[in-house]
């Protein structure tokens, strides 16, 4: 990978931050930097399906209380069951054509929906704002 020097002008505080997170760390301040830039980039659209660009291209369009309404939304427990109850099946090797179809349906519309609550938090992460725990939030996915 090519690097290149950048000269950036941060205030004292953000600094001395930055530098007590290297000692921290035991990581070069350069490290501690690059980690911090690479953590904190906005999110790329080409980074997703084209399928689902355009969908995640609107949600860069809304306020804040939107994405986290998007980014706290949860699947419908009902399918959410019903597709675990479709993947046991389908470990066991007895699924019908039917069931097949139903499951490749759900998988798709869970994959759909975990893709849209990553970007909006992903999006509001690169906003400032501070994302709830991991854990919590899969256990709202599944809710």
């Amino acid at each position: 990978m090519a690097l290149q020097t950048v000269k950036v002008k941060l205030p004292s505080v953000l600094y001395r931050r930055l530098e007590r997170a290297a000692v921290v760390t035991r990581q070069s301040l350069d490290v501690v930097l690059l980690q911090t830039i690479r953590g904190n980039l906005p999110p790329l659209l080409e980074d997703v399906p084209a399928e689902e660009s355009g969908e995640l291209r609107a949600l860069l369009k809304l306020r804040d209380d939107d994405l986290w309404a998007v980014a706290r939304s949860s699947i419908d427990p009902k399918q959410w069951r019903r597709h675990q109850a479709l993947l046991r099946k389908n470990a066991a090797g007895a699924l019908n054509e039917r069931e097949q179809a139903e499951l490749a349906r759900l998988r798709a519309e869970t994959d759909h929906q975990v893709l849209r609550k990553s970007f909006a938090l992903a999006v509001l992460k690169w906003r400032g704002y501070a994302l709830p725990n991991v854990e919590a939030q899969a256990n709202n996915v599944m809710a």
